[in-house]
């Protein structure tokens, strides 16, 4: 049974997503160029039969830069980078790729260990690799720890597991339920928890 600690930060990953950004909201906080290359990707996917890929983009990459608002960009056609403040510098916590292959795949710190115990997700009884349940929904989610060790990372992934950082890559299949899409977005929730209260401080500078 989770703990009351444990229900509470959930309790608070959940409620950091109440009032998530407007997708004009969204747009408005990239850069000219970066802004046209998000209306380009959500133009893109309001082409594709299932319409509701364009809504899902815009979703989660309003989702993460809620989370994260100091900074984002597009890089190519699939993938969008998150950043906190870090000091003077940026540090990337999120990213979101389309595989352009009916999946969607998000990154963020490796917060899983944190959401099993505060009854978020269970380990696959079978004990198969890198798959866990939703509770209680026992909906299925893909999810993969990645490290420093890891094979070949990506270049949009890459610096969220150097600095023995760790970090998630949790994957929504096709048509995903919404209680697959709400727990993508809470892991996404439960690891801003360890980083947001440093980035504010550095947001409200640079804005001045």
């Amino acid at each position: 049974m989770p703990s009351l600690q444990s229900t509470r930060t959930l309790d608070t990953a959940r409620a950091s997503l109440s009032q998530p950004l407007s997708f004009p909201a969204f747009l408005a906080k990239l850069t000219p160029k970066d802004r046209a290359s998000a209306e380009r990707r959500v133009s893109v996917l309001e082409t594709v039969p299932d319409q509701s890929r364009a809504h899902l983009w815009r979703r989660l990459a309003c989702s993460l830069m809620t989370l994260a608002p100091f900074a984002a960009k597009l890089v190519g056609k699939q993938t969008l980078q998150v950043y906190v403040a870090d000091g003077k510098y940026r540090m990337q916590v999120f990213a979101l790729e389309d595989l352009q292959d009916g999946h969607f795949t998000l990154y963020c710190p490796d917060v899983l260990e944190e959401a099993v115990q505060a009854g978020l997700l269970a380990p696959d009884p079978l004990s198969q690799p890198d798959l866990y349940f939703i509770e209680p929904s026992k909906e299925q989610l893909l999810i993969k720890r990645l490290d420093s060790k890891s094979v070949n990372p990506a270049p949009h992934y890459k610096d969220m597991t150097g600095w023995n950082r760790k970090a998630l890559r949790i994957t929504l299949p096709p048509c995903p339920s919404p209680a697959q899409i709400e727990t993508v977005e809470v892991l996404c929730a439960l690891a801003a928890q360890h980083f947001v209260h440093s980035a504010l401080p550095f947001v409200a500078r640079a804005t001045r």
